[in-house]
Parts: structure tokens; sequence; C-alpha cells
């Protein structure tokens, strides 16, 4: 995250899921962590100005970013040649990825004063729309409004490296990170980085799963009672119906059978009218079952019931 000098940003964290929070300053300009039990008020302000010469190059911009709170101001005031002032453009632009240029409050066009209305990140832009390079002074002064630390629980700092501060489980706690005035204007690089707990995590992923196995159970039990087939068994046993022309039962040993179908198919003896075609005479193929081919073979005439063709023995 960007800040910039005399800044304060205010940070919520939950003790249930981080552990620890963690702040580097790779500019190493000394960075103070401070944690809270409450939220701190935004009633510290610190004014703070800076005058530089800033050398903008010709058809380019320039700028430098700062945080801000809600109630801080800025007043700026820039000098060049009279001749290359109506080709200077001089605005805060606010926010970091939907931006907004703010209007100043009071200008004339070597000044500009802007009041600050919401919390988030502000860059001073310079637009030199000349042909040629200009050097400007600019005069910078900024009331910036910072969060008390009077109340703070704990505190570190980045003077020596990266500093930590642990949360106390299961509390809610605040964190600001707060940077000092070093008459520079330019922003500061901070890393802030959150060490989480790893067990509330694996408990609410457990927690997940078992509700998710719980609704596919759910659904799956629904899914099987709509399409379950209800099967009902008659109170009084029926009794097969004999059909006629012969048909019987099916035999479970033999595997034979007859039924009305295969006495409409041709397939019951046409001499007995009770088995099934099983046996067939030679050469003129008519069939019967087999104990009325073997009585008729064991008879003296050996002559197709049917045809009354002599058999081949």
């Amino acid at each position: 995250m960007v800040l910039g000098p005399s800044s304060s940003r205010l940070f919520h964290a939950s003790s249930v899921f981080i552990k620890q929070v963690e702040v580097k300053d790779y500019d190493k300009k000394g960075v103070f962590l401070y944690g809270f039990s409450e939220k701190p008020e935004l009633s510290s302000e610190k004014n703070w100005s800076v005058s530089n010469y800033v050398i903008v190059a010709s058809y380019s911009k320039k700028g430098f970013s700062l945080w801000l709170n809600k109630g801080s101001k800025i007043r700026i005031r820039w000098e060049a040649q009279t001749s290359s002032l109506g080709q200077l453009e001089v605005s805060i632009i606010k926010g970091e990825q939907k931006y907004k240029t703010l209007i100043p409050k009071s200008t004339d066009g070597r000044e500009a004063e802007y009041v600050i209305e919401e919390d988030d990140k502000y860059c001073l832009g310079i637009v030199n729309t000349n042909p040629r390079s200009i050097i400007i002074a600019m005069n910078v002064n900024i009331s910036s409004k910072m969060y008390d630390t009077n109340k703070a629980k704990s505190m570190c700092s980045t003077i020596n490296g990266s500093c930590r501060l642990s949360l106390l489980f299961p509390y809610s706690q605040f964190v600001t990170v707060t940077t000092p005035n070093n008459g520079e204007l330019g922003e500061w690089n901070v890393e802030l980085s959150f060490v989480a707990r790893v067990m509330p995590y694996i408990v609410s992923l457990g927690f997940v799963v078992i509700i998710i196995f719980l609704i596919h159970k759910y659904l799956r039990a629904c899914d099987g009672n709509t399409h379950k087939v209800t099967e009902t068994d008659p109170l009084v046993p029926g009794k097969p119906f004999r059909m006629p022309y012969g048909t019987g039962e099916v035999d479970v040993e033999s595997g034979s059978s007859t039924s009305p179908e295969d006495f409409n198919d041709g397939k019951i003896c046409v001499i007995c009218n009770e088995e099934r075609q099983n046996c067939f005479f030679v050469p003129c193929g008519h069939c019967t079952c087999y104990t009325c081919a073997k009585r008729i073979m064991d008879g003296e005439s050996k002559k197709c019931p049917i045809c009354k063709r002599n058999f081949i023995v």
C-alpha cells in the first residue's frame, strides 16, 4: 500500500481468523504499527509542509501519491515562468482503481486548496503541455487528520526491520499504520500482511463439507422417493386359468409348457394336443411330441399319422 509523510491508515482485524499482523517498510523510514481493542478516534492533526523544485519534461506529467483521511486539507502553490503558467495543469486525483479529479475549494491560477471528504489515496499531479521542459517551484502545505494513538494496547516499529503484532483470541481488534514526517514529498511503499490461524479455517472447511454432504444426501433421498415403484400383492391369491385346447401349466422339471399362444403358433403336438412338438419324421418332416412319436415308431404301421408316408429307419 502507499502512504505519505504524517499519514495514518486504519484496519479492522478479526483475531478468530488472524493470528498476527506484520508490516514491512521497504524505504526504511520508520513505520509504526499500533493495536487497539476499540476503534480509535480520528482526532489528531499534523501540519507539515514541503517546498521543492520539480522538473517536468515537455508533454509529460509528474505526480506524488499520499494517503489522506477525511477532514485533511491540502494547499498547493506553484511558480514558473509567466509564459509557461498557462500550459501547466495542477490537480488532485482521488482513488486507486476508480479515479476522480477533485474540484479545488479556491484557486487563483497559481494556488489551489482542497478539502478531503473521504479516506483514500490521493495523487498530486502536474501536467506540462509546453513544447519544452520547465522547472516549477512547488510549495505544499498539508493538514493531515490522524488517528489518536494514546489508547493503543500494543505498538511496534520498523526501524530495525519488519515488525509484528499478535492479536488476542477471540477479540476483534483495530490496527493503524502510522508514518512520521520526514520532510519529503513522496510516497512510502509499505507492505501489510496478516498471518492466519490454521485451525479456524480447517473447522470452517469441515463444516462446509458436512453441510454439502447433508444436502446431497437429502436430494438423493428425495429423488429415490420420487422414482420408487409401489407394488401390492392381492389379498386372495388367484388360481391359474386353464385354457382350452389341452393347454396346461409350466412343467418346471421338464422345461415344457403349453399355452394358447403355443397352440395358435403350431407348437403343440397335433396328435395329443398337450405336449410341445420336439420330434419330427423323416422324410416328410411332420412334428409331434416325443411320447406320440415313440408310440408311433413302436407300432407296426411305421407311417406318418399326418401324410401316411413311410418312415426312413
